[in-house]
């Protein structure tokens, strides 16, 4: 029976940059508060490894606001470490809004939409850390396992070339194809990039022969494909998704299946990752991708954090592996989620 891999007593060590937004999660009905928590990719994958046992330190330059205020307190519930984080007026918190509907024959659909409803006007946008801070990034924390990051950026890819030099894993996730120098420098930094197919659709036209060691295209609800460059495996191989009853939300799914790869194969940064064969590969995604889809039936891309703790999900996800009946599981609340009523979002961004 297949289970999540535990980390050691002394937790391994995950730095990322990149998107840390506020989520504003709506589910279509006016009458429903809003919910509030950590979003953004980076965001999401350091709540998450945190949740599985990592000693996780995301770093965002972010403003000196009211939806600041709100992400630290999430990141706090999870013990995620705050230390790189700052809190400037020339930062800026991104929010997003996270927006649950149905299509015309019920089945469930989210939308992220960036404007204030109503007013139209644009929601605060990411900016990067300065590449001016990463010496003293650098100096406070020498060494981790892993670095990620989702935003190409002059910090971002000397971050990825600094703890690349101390044996970390290094993880790519970009959201969009730029032609420019700094995406090809973070390309070639990285040892795993993975993307979504709706996001890239014409990477393998782009890239005929992988560049990273293992390269991951996610498909959606088809599941997702990989090429693993250490064993010459050029052409793509697919891993098929788990598919389960009341999906309420496929938010955040892939953010999960990152976390899930980034837990069985960089506990022991590159090391572990260069011992890895074909067999610990699909592994590893297969645990993600079951992370991913019982994420679905929650609402929020985190939804599975505030509902179930590490044995009840470690116990969940060997079910769903093994095509065990999961529909009698217990759930409980862990961590509450903050919601407001009648939201104005102006005063978020005080």
């Amino acid at each position: 029976m297949t289970k999540l891999k535990k980390t050691s007593k002394i937790k391994p060590v995950c730095v990322g940059t990149g998107l840390v937004a506020l989520d504003v999660i709506l589910n279509g009905s006016p009458s429903t508060p809003a919910k509030l928590c950590v979003g953004g990719s980076c965001g999401n994958i350091l709540s998450i490894l945190s949740y599985l046992g990592w000693d996780a330190k995301p770093v965002a330059r972010l403003s000196n606001s009211t939806a600041t205020k709100n992400v630290i307190k999430d990141l706090k519930n999870f013990k995620v470490q705050i230390d790189f984080l700052t809190k400037t007026s020339d930062g800026s918190t991104p929010i997003i809004i996270h927006r649950i509907l149905k299509d015309k024959n019920g089945n469930p659909k989210h939308r992220f939409e960036f404007r204030v409803p109503g007013t139209n006007t644009w929601l605060p946008n990411y900016k990067p850390v300065l590449s001016s801070a990463v010496e003293s990034i650098t100096n406070k924390q020498s060494a981790a396992k892993v670095f990620y990051f989702d935003r190409v950026s002059r910090s971002a890819i000397d971050l990825a070339k600094y703890y690349k030099k101390t044996g970390a894993l290094i993880i790519f996730e970009p959201s969009s194809y730029k032609d420019e120098k700094q995406f090809a420098e973070s390309m070639e930094v990285a040892d795993i990039i993975k993307f979504s197919s709706d996001r890239i659709p014409n990477y393998s036209e782009l890239f005929p022969s992988a560049i990273a060691a293992l390269e991951i295209q996610t498909l959606g609800n088809e599941g997702l494909q990989y090429r693993f460059k250490s064993n010459n495996i050029k052409s793509w191989k697919k891993i098929a998704p788990f598919k389960l009853d009341n999906v309420i939300d496929a938010a955040g799914a892939g953010d999960w299946c990152t976390s899930g790869l980034i837990n069985e194969l960089a506990f022991n940064g590159i090391k572990s990752f260069e011992k890895a064969d074909i067999a610990a590969i699909e592994n590893a995604l297969t645990i993600g991708q079951a992370l991913g889809a019982l994420n679905c039936t929650f609402d929020g891309a985190r939804g599975i954090m505030y509902n179930m703790d590490y044995t009840s999900l470690n116990d969940v996800i060997s079910k769903i592996i093994s095509k065990k009946d999961i529909t009698k599981i217990s759930m409980k609340t862990t961590h509450k989620i903050v919601t407001i009523k009648n939201l104005e979002f102006e005063t978020l961004l005080k």
